[in-house]
């Protein structure tokens, strides 16, 4: 099976101080999630605001997480956009940079065909390297159909693997079915990995990951060594800190825990995102309090 990482890939949050990045809270993050046995950093992404990221920045972001990584896990590129010519163009510049691989969801907005989104990933693929479709329709208005990713599967080489990010069971177990032993699914809902995991993931790309890594690969773990009452369990732990983290836009919330925790300095967002509302300001400190 082709697969970029396997266990817990953190969706890496885009730190801002005054609307600047932050690196020094990116390096912050960063290395508490390496100790805590992180297998892969996922950058600019969704949760990373990627499309609100100018260029240079982009540049300046995967230069720093490689360096701060330095190969004790893979750096994965959020590259995807609904203009094809700019997708290509920020997945060509995360090869070139050292990137290990891109997540490159839908594109949205254009209304595309099933056709449409197999041209897409086709060209891509022709780039080399390594990549990790997105399907997450509540917020492209897209949803790859099976036969659509099955195609994809058999016609690109450099096509290792789908972030899901739908909670329907028994897409999920048709999902096994089709990239079983071919390429690696991911679990893109965190309050689900665990049932991904016993469905045959062969991991996760997790927002709480940024918060509670160590909590999010240790259910990885219990479920891979068959020990479900155990992962269960610590799935059970986590679930009320993976439903906070999605009381109102992601990454409005885990951006504002993690300042709350003390691992970066503000909970800026940009535009047009705004910052967590006071009520759910209280219930993430009270759940900060409990744990």
């Amino acid at each position: 099976m082709k697969k970029i990482f396997e266990g817990t890939g953190v969706a890496l949050v885009t730190p801002f101080k005054h609307n600047v990045i932050d690196f020094e809270s990116i390096g912050v993050l960063i290395d508490k999630c390496l100790r805590e046995g992180a297998s892969a950093i996922v950058a600019l992404a969704t949760t990373g605001e990627g499309t609100t990221i100018a260029k240079e920045e982009r540049t300046q972001i995967i230069k720093y997480c490689l360096a701060k990584i330095d190969k004790k896990a893979k750096l994965i590129v959020g590259t995807g956009n609904n203009d094809f010519k700019t997708c290509y163009s920020l997945t060509e510049e995360a090869r070139s940079l050292g990137a290990d691989g891109a997540l490159v969801v839908t594109p949205y907005y254009n209304k595309t065909s099933q056709r449409g989104i197999i041209k897409y990933y086709e060209q891509l693929s022709k780039i080399g390297l390594p990549i990790i479709m997105y399907n997450v329709p509540a917020r492209t208005g897209l949803n790859i159909e099976l036969d659509t990713i099955k195609k994809i599967i058999e016609s690109n080489p450099n096509v290792y693997g789908i972030k899901e990010s739908t909670c329907d069971i028994n897409r999920i177990i048709k999902l096994h079915q089709i990239c079983k032993d071919k390429i690696a699914i991911y679990s893109g809902e965190d309050d689900l990995n665990l049932i991904f995991y016993m469905l045959g993931a062969s991991g996760a790309i997790s927002v709480t990951a940024n918060a509670r890594c160590q909590d999010v690969q240790h259910v990885f773990e219990l479920a891979k060594a068959q020990k479900y009452k155990l992962a269960l369990e610590k799935q059970t732990f986590l679930s009320p800190i993976n439903k906070i983290l999605f009381c109102e836009t992601n990454p409005v919330p885990i951006k504002y825990m993690l300042k709350e925790m003390g691992l970066i300095k503000s909970d800026n967002v940009r535009m047009p995102l705004v910052k967590l509302s006071p009520t759910s300001k209280r219930k993430v400190r009270d759940l900060i309090k409990a744990l």
